[in-house]
């Protein structure tokens, strides 16, 4: 599918490895980015997770998160 991306000032690869970076910051209060540029990211993420037909079970796990 032919994804519109969003711009984000995050220059990292959309992975669930990231994913988990980014949540463990937030949580120790360690994000270096606006909320806005995290969802952005996510945004990415799923749109990046959905066009793979053979997700990792992480993965599958980070593009159900999305949803919550």
């Amino acid at each position: 599918m032919n994804w519109n991306w969003n711009e984000t000032a995050i220059n990292l690869p959309y992975t669930f490895d990231n994913l988990k970076e980014f949540l463990n910051n937030i949580c120790n209060k360690k994000n270096n980015f606006s909320q806005y540029e995290f969802v952005k990211w996510c945004d990415n993420l799923t749109m990046t997770l959905d066009d793979d037909d053979d997700l990792s079970e992480m993965d599958e796990l980070a593009f159900c998160l999305h949803e919550i």
